[in-house]
């Protein structure tokens, strides 16, 4: 817990204070110009950029960010694994753009408000390609913050400016994409100050792909039970009722970030001391669990009393229903807390990628099941039902196997990864 470690934290702090009240202030705006069936399909088109991003981005946030924590004292071997992140999301991008345009025809949304589609991959690309990881592997997020929260904040005058009417929905996306997209711009311009340039290689990008790639399965089998309920609900219910579940999953998700600055500062220094300092790597993934579960709890209790007054202060008439709905949600911020800090920090820390990609691929499909099943008949509370499901087996079974193994990060033994 030195000085750097506590002035990250302060920085992805003040990166997600802004990334919290920039909405607070945008979602209710919208929700109101928009109305809750354009609304609607906005969450719809956002919902399907992120499976765009998350297959961009390739799990390159936790990968990517691993390998830099562990090489941050070599700049050219910094500089290689830049290069080889960004060629390979060059590939990623061009196969993403080239999927989306086939698929595009069958999403039932787009094809009545199909000018959503340009905005939600302009807004994809910028997210997923954004360089983040970088930074947090060297522990160096401050100035990347900066950007990142001139971004928002030029994105937010920007929607007060130019989203006035229902059919703005458009300009709203490319307007959300305006902050990841100065952070790829600036983010490069930043990390080749100190780093050396490596031109983008096909050889590269294919190295960065396979390393990668288990944490990719990783990301996507997460997206299985954190995205994709916007779009299954989406093809057998109104937009309307899909406004509703949207609205109160975006609430609960605000609430389940306060603590991800945490997970994202405390990531690379576990990763780091995980091979020099074992006893250390354990006392900081404690220090993780107690602030990440504490916060996790408060947000939870704070959603679940007061979720009609959120709903009504946040996204206005006509979302009433998504009340019951988040309420629902309010389990998710403790229940992700503790899954994170045994998945994404610690067993990942152990290089046990393999393992967690099985419970979280799991979790998937006890969520698509779910949401078949109980989405289809209860709609919006149903979905919301299947989320919590999923999210609660993946802390479950995290803890079951770091048991078994005897390799939770608080018994303080020195117990080796049983291969």
């Amino acid at each position: 817990m030195n000085r750097k470690l506590w002035e990250n934290l302060a920085s992805l702090y003040s990166v997600h204070a802004f990334n919290y009240l920039v909405p607070l202030f945008t979602l209710p705006y919208l929700a109101r110009v928009l109305g809750p069936a354009e609304w609607g399909a906005l969450a719809f088109a956002d919902a399907y950029a992120r499976f765009v991003s998350l297959a961009v981005e390739y799990g390159f946030g936790l990968s990517a960010t691993r390998e830099v924590a562990r090489i941050r004292h070599d700049p050219s071997a910094r500089g290689r694994q830049l290069s080889g992140v960004f060629g390979a999301q060059l590939l990623l991008g061009a196969a993403a753009l080239l999927v989306t345009v086939m698929l595009a025809r069958f999403l039932p949304i787009f094809a009545s408000h199909r000018w959503l589609l340009p905005g939600a991959l302009f807004w994809a690309m910028s997210q997923g390609a954004a360089p983040m990881w970088y930074f947090q592997g060297i522990e160096r997020v401050r100035l990347m913050g900066a950007l990142w929260i001139a971004g928002r904040l030029a994105g937010a005058l920007a929607l007060l400016l130019f989203v006035h009417a229902p059919g703005d929905g458009p300009i709203a996306l490319f307007i959300q994409g305006t902050a990841p997209f100065l952070c790829v711009v600036g983010g490069l311009v930043l990390a080749y100050r100190d780093t050396p340039f490596y031109w983008p290689s096909m050889e590269r990008g294919w190295e960065a792909l396979n390393s990668g790639g288990s944490l990719f399965m990783f990301r996507a089998g997460a997206a299985f039970y954190s995205s994709l309920n916007v779009l299954l609900l989406g093809f057998f219910a109104p937009p309307v009722v899909v406004a509703w579940y949207a609205g109160a999953e975006k609430l609960a998700r605000a609430a389940v970030s306060a603590w991800s600055p945490i997970n994202q500062a405390f990531y690379p220094r576990i990763n780091h001391l995980i091979a020099t300092d074992r006893a250390g790597a354990e006392r900081t993934a404690r220090w993780s669990a107690w602030l990440m579960v504490a916060a996790g709890l408060g947000m939870g209790l704070f959603l679940f009393f007061s979720a009609p007054l959120v709903v009504r202060l946040a996204l206005g008439p006509g979302f009433a229903p998504a009340a019951g709905v988040l309420r629902v949600m309010a389990a998710l911020p403790p229940v992700i807390a503790l899954s994170n800090v045994l998945g994404a920090q610690w067993m990942l820390a152990l290089r046990l990628d393999k393992e967690l990609n099985w419970i979280i691929l799991g979790a998937g499909l006890v969520n698509l099941v779910g949401a078949l099943v109980l989405g289809h008949r209860y709609q919006a509370l149903g979905m919301a039902a299947s989320l919590v499901i999923a999210e609660a087996f993946v802390a479950v079974a995290a803890l079951v196997f770091l048991r078994r193994r005897k390799l939770e990060p608080w018994r303080g033994s020195p117990a080796e990864v049983v291969a």
